[in-house]
């Protein structure tokens, strides 16, 4: 393997901090989120939806509608969460949407419900319920190179139990299943070199290196789009929830801060968040929507 340059040393540091926690620890923000280790939503949403008001539901799907396995293949969503998305999605009071990191038609295959607007690679793909479909544009000369950034990725840094996930228009680069620690720093360092030499932006995520296209576009911006385009440019006058667990999530956070309420899924108590609230676990989110699923009822 070509040896990181000495710049990348920092990276090389933080990545390796990074593959040792389960949660990410990476968010940039001025104030921390009040801890909710035994979250009690009543008291938390109760003032803020009330009787009559149309709910916007935002959800993350890894690490907040399900547990992050090895790989993620492995990742199953509970009968319990997904029939008490799908009665939340149904009951005419709320609209759904999943926003993850995944291709639009993987995640969507993982919930399997219908009737909930589907946005995969971080918001540049949308699905909507009709079969519509809106795709952020990509540079076509940086698309071209898509295809030899992954052959060069799995040339170079591919071994120890690593691996690179093709989804189409983005890729992530895994390194949860290597075993010996040593390797990781330089494997990440030289991944996202290669990332970025390919004209992509090389990101840190959970046990990952992610490689976005170079364009202004993350999951704040789709959650933005997503809402305008379902309900009108007033839409901040909704009732607008989100639930997630990763650096990628804190831009929705961001985004509706002030006006709806946001919760990150960490048990973290010193990381620095967007969101309103932490709340502990996947477990916290069945919470979360089983009170909607309640208050929707």
């Amino acid at each position: 393997m070509a040896r990181g340059t000495p710049h990348l040393a920092a990276l090389s540091c933080l990545i390796f901090l990074n593959c040792l926690t389960p949660l990410i620890s990476w968010p940039a923000n001025d104030q921390d989120a009040p801890d909710m280790s035994q979250p009690d939503f009543d008291q938390y949403l109760g003032e803020y939806i009330k009787p009559g008001d149309t709910l916007a539901l935002l959800l993350d799907y890894d690490g907040t509608l399900a547990e992050l396995t090895s790989h993620p293949n492995l990742t199953q969503m509970s009968d319990e969460m997904r029939l008490s998305l799908r009665n939340i999605a149904d009951s005419g009071k709320a609209f759904v949407s999943v926003i993850s990191g995944r291709d639009v038609d993987g995640v969507k295959e993982k919930i399997g419900i219908e009737n909930i607007i589907y946005s995969g690679n971080h918001g540049l793909e949308v699905l909507y319920p009709n079969g519509t479909r809106h795709n952020q544009g990509i540079p076509k000369d940086v698309a071209d190179n898509f295809d030899k950034m992954i052959d060069q990725l799995n040339r170079e840094v591919v071994h120890h139990g690593s691996w690179v996930e093709n989804k189409r228009v983005s890729i992530t680069f895994h390194f949860r299943e290597v075993r010996e620690e040593k390797y990781i720093p330089e494997m990440a360092a030289r991944a996202k070199e290669i990332i970025e030499s390919y004209g992509y932006r090389a990101n840190p995520a959970h046990a990952s290196v992610e490689g976005k296209p170079p364009i202004q576009w993350n999951k704040g911006l789709a959650a933005e789009y997503i809402l305008g385009s379902s309900f009108d440019p007033n839409w901040r006058q909704r009732k607008v929830v989100f639930a997630g667990d990763d650096t990628t999530d804190e831009d929705v956070m961001k985004m509706i801060k002030g006006t709806g309420r946001s919760f990150r899924v960490t048990k973290d108590k010193e990381l620095v968040t967007n969101a309103d609230h932490k709340i502990p676990s996947v477990d916290s989110v069945y919470r979360l929507l089983k009170w909607i699923e309640a208050r929707v009822a």
